[in-house]
Formats: structure tokens, C-alpha cells, sequence
């Protein structure tokens, strides 16, 4: 690159995006297209699975399509691993970034396509998780690298992320819409379109408010031993793409099995990384203190995201067969539902950047945070019990307790969320910048993981007893982040 392109910005008295870096700008932008497209897609996706094919659908059963979906996050979860270390070690998360939101635009407009049926709908996946393996989660990576790590204005500043993927979560109200008055395929091509323009936007405005952060790899390889990796890791893609599709043709896995296998696989990477990165010799002694709180945290959150799962299966199908439609006159539909936590995320997570950036030394320290956060997830769905009680199962619900739902739990996100990703970025060792990031991430993964063997003991009926089980444990690995928070957090210090 040229010198103007890899001019270096002191980001410290960058104060040109409400009182932070430049840069925060477009991160949140990017963020923003992301979850419009990603959410949008996610909304509709199961539906379309589910409806039958001269409805416009693909014709799978219920518990098929909700494992799908499940065993699709953790793939990402999983794909983004090699993502965060292909940003770290190969391309830098500037180009990972670039590489692999093209990609992804690419795959979102796949779904978009009319007529390709199930074949069609596997190649939009395969090339949604390759945009994950080029790019990780590169882009939160970028965000920390706005920020020392002792400036006051990072909680805050990932705060504003988080408010800004929410805003772009409002995306299935929008596409759940088109996909009901015109058909699915349409509401796909929105997303990608909003993806498009996110990438666009941050092609053209990368090197002015970035300078040359994020253009090198965090921890490089030599030239002949990055050739060798790179085609290591995408032969072994390659053949791992080719067996699944062969046994999938061939009958001799079943969806179920597939599944399950995925799942569990989801659960143990995420320790066997964390272990890697603490033993690492590239890890220091005084890091590796500091993985050691990020653990319990990081384990609380694969519960946080089980929980979330569960609203974006389990109860996204109670949703659409369950839940009167008739909401004070306006006529909803399934998808609209997946827009409620991104009003709640929208207010819920103002008011907690407005409230640490005004209680300043006197918040709450982080595991206290994450501690009341999960409490709330699993009253969230302890409150569940309860329509399941009341009703028999004929009877069409009041929205409210959806919504109810989602208030409860999208609180508990607010006050973990934005909190967990700058503590990834905080106490991640300099050599993993991006893979800690990543292994962040994977809490989604392992919760759809959780999510998805759960699935298996989900049975009509009985719906009181799985929503205690899991919200149950939920809440009590909140308590305990709670009742231990000081002693934690003096270990990240």
C-alpha cells in the first residue's frame, strides 16, 4: 500500500463519532448490514424449510428444519475458528474482513435465486461458511483495535456496536413481510442488497478512518509456511464438504445424526481452543491469569446462548401455530416476532451504554454484570412455564407472552452482550488478538450446540419440564457468577 493508505491514526484523540474513533463509524455500520442481512435470512430461513413446496418452501418436518438452523450456527461457529485464525496468521482482519463479507453477499443473493431447491439452499450455506472461515469475527477484532486497553470508552464503544446490530436486527418484520406478500426468495434478496451496500460503504472508507490498523496479521507466518497452511486448510475444507455431501446422498447419515454429531463436536472445541491459547508459549503468564475469569464468563454465555436458540426455533415455530397473530388490531406475522428483541436490544442497550458511561468507576464490575445479565436469561424462560400451564394446546395465545419473553431476556443480553466482547478483547494475548475474538463467538455456536441436543428431549406435552431444565441451570450459573463477581474480576485486573 501506498504511505496515505497506511497513515497512522492516533485513535486516542480520535473523538470525530460522538466522542470516539472515526473508525467506530463504520464498524457499527458494518455491524448494522450484518445483522440486517444475517437476521433477515435467519427469520424467514425456518419457515422456508418447513412450508411446503407448492407453498414456496422446501417441505422439511418441524424438527428438521429447527435443527438445521441450529446445526447451521454452530457450523458458523465453528467455520469462524479457522476464520479468526486465517485474520491472525494470513490475511489481517482488514482483508478478512473484505474477503469475506464479498462472499458472504454472494451467498445471501444465492438464496435469493427461485427454483434451486434444496441444492441451492446447501450452496448459499457452504458459501455463507466460507465468508465465516475468511473473516472470523474480524470485524469486532478491528473495533478493538480502536481502543488501548485501558481507555474508558471501550465498554461504551461496543456498547454502540451492539445498539447498531440491533437496529440492523429489525430486519425480519421487513423481509418476514416481503416473504408473506410476495415469497421468500424476495425477502432474501433484500438482505443481500443491505449486506451489499455495508461492504460497499466500508471498501471506500477503510484507509481514511482506519490508517494502517488491521492491514498486517497480528501474528504472521513466514511467506513458504503461509503457502503450505493455505492450501492445507483449504484441501481439508474441500474433502470435509465433499464426505458430508456424499454421506448425505448416499443416506448414510441421517439429518438427526449429522446434527447431534455437529453439536457435540460444537461443545468441545471451544475448550480444547481456550486451552490451546492458555498454554500457548506466545501467551504470557500474566495473560493466561487473565483467561482464567474469561472462562466462567465465556461458560455462562453458551447457556445465555441456548437460551437464545430456543426464540429462534422451538419458539419461533410456538410462534407461528401457537400465538394469536391479532395483535391490538395489526395483523402479525411469525417473522415479526424476531423484530421484538431488536426494539428491547435497541432501548436496553442504550440505557446500559448511558449507564456505565455516567456511573463510570461505580458500575458494576463485569462478572456482576454478566452475573445479573444471565440471571435474567433464565428467568426468561422460567416465565415460559407458565403460558404452557395455563393453555392447552389448542388455544391461541396473547403475543405478550412472547414479548414478555423476550423483554426479560433481551435485558439479560443488554447487560452481557456488549460486556463479553470487550472483555474477549481485553484479556486476549497479543498473538490472538483475533482468535479470542473469535472464540467469543463461539458461545453462540456451543449454545446452538446445547440447543440442538435439546431438541432431542423437547417433547409436546411436556414443555413446562424442558423450560425449567434449562432456565433452571441458567439461572444458577448466573448466581454463581454473581456471588464470586469480586474475586473474578480481581483476576482480570
Amino acid at each position: 500500500m501506498g504511505k496515505k493508505e497506511a497513515m497512522r491514526i492516533d485513535f486516542k484523540e480520535d473523538k470525530r463519532f460522538i466522542g470516539h474513533p472515526k473508525g467506530m463509524q463504520i464498524t457499527s455500520t458494518m455491524a448494522l448490514a450484518q445483522a440486517f442481512a444475517n437476521y433477515g435470512m435467519t427469520a424467514i430461513l425456518i419457515y422456508y424449510l418447513y412450508t411446503s413446496v407448492s407453498e414456496g418452501g422446501l417441505g422439511f418436518s418441524h424438527a428438521n428444519a429447527a435443527q438445521f438452523v441450529n446445526v447451521y450456527t454452530a457450523f458458523a461457529g465453528i467455520a469462524g475458528i479457522i476464520g479468526g485464525y486465517v485474520a491472525d496468521r494470513f490475511l489481517g482482519v482488514r482483508k478478512a474482513i473484505t474477503i469475506g463479507y464479498a462472499v458472504a453477499t454472494a451467498g445471501y443473493f444465492l438464496l435469493a435465486v427461485p427454483g434451486g431447491g434444496p441444492a441451492l439452499y446447501l450452496a448459499s450455506q457452504i458459501m455463507l461458511l466460507a465468508a465465516a472461515v475468511c473473516r472470523g469475527n474480524s470485524l469486532y477484532a478491528l473495533a478493538g483495535k480502536l481502543y488501548a486497553k485501558d481507555d474508558g470508552r471501550r465498554d461504551s464503544g461496543f456498547s454502540i456496536m451492539y445498539v447498531m446490530n440491533n437496529v440492523g436486527a429489525v430486519a425480519p418484520v421487513i423481509t418476514g413481510t416481503i416473504a408473506q406478500v410476495l415469497n421468500y426468495h424476495m425477502g432474501f434478496l433484500f438482505a443481500a442488497v443491505i449486506q451489499f451496500i455495508g461492504w460497499i460503504i466500508y471498501v471506500a472508507s477503510q484507509n481514511k478512518v482506519f490508517g494502517d490498523a488491521g492491514i498486517e496479521p497480528d501474528d504472521p507466518f513466514s511467506d513458504e509456511k503461509r503457502n503450505k497452511m493455505l492450501f492445507g486448510i483449504t484441501a481439508s475444507l474441500l474433502v470435509f464438504v465433499l464426505v458430508v455431501v456424499v454421506l448425505f446422498v448416499t443416506g448414510i447419515v441421517t439429518p438427526t445424526a449429522f446434527c447431534n454429531v455437529v453439536s457435540v463436536v460444537s461443545i468441545f472445541i471451544p475448550i480444547i481452543y481456550i486451552v490451546y491459547i492458555y498454554n500457548s508459549k506466545k501467551t504470557s503468564k500474566e495473560e493466561a491469569v487473565r483467561i482464567i475469569p474469561f472462562i466462567f464468563i465465556f461458560a455462562a454465555n453458551c447457556f445465555n446462548m441456548m437460551i437464545w436458540n430456543q426464540s429462534t426455533t422451538i419458539l419461533a415455530i410456538y410462534a407461528a401455530e401457537r400465538v394469536n397473530m391479532n395483535f391490538f388490531g395489526f395483523k402479525l406475522t411469525p417473522a415479526a416476532f424476531q423484530t421484538v428483541p431488536a426494539v428491547y436490544a435497541i432501548i436496553f442497550g442504550t440505557l446500559a451504554a448511558s449507564l456505565w458511561t455516567k456511573m463510570k468507576e461505580k458500575q458494576p464490575n463485569t462478572p456482576l454484570k454478566f452475573g445479573i445479565g444471565t440471571v435474567f436469561y433464565g428467568l426468561a424462560t422460567l416465565f415460559m412455564i407458565m403460558p404452557f400451564v395455563l393453555y392447552p394446546a389448542n388455544v391461541k395465545v396473547n403475543p405478550m407472552w412472547l414479548m414478555i419473553f423476550y423483554a426479560l431476556m433481551i435485558w439479560g443480553e443488554a447487560m452481557t452482550s456488549p460486556v463479553g466482547m470487550s472483555t474477549a478483547s481485553k484479556v486476549a494475548p497479543v498473538a490472538f488478538t483475533a482468535q479470542m475474538m473469535t472464540v467469543w463467538q463461539l458461545g453462540l455456536s456451543t449454545g446452538s450446540g446445547l440447543s440442538a441436543l435439546a431438541v432431542n428431549f423437547y417433547k409436546e406435552g411436556s414443555e413446562s419440564i424442558y423450560f425449567l431444565e434449562i432456565g433452571g441451570v441458567t439461572f444458577l450459573i448466573g448466581l454463581i457468577l454473581w456471588i464470586f463477581n469480586k474475586k473474578l474480576n480481581k483476576m482480570m485486573e
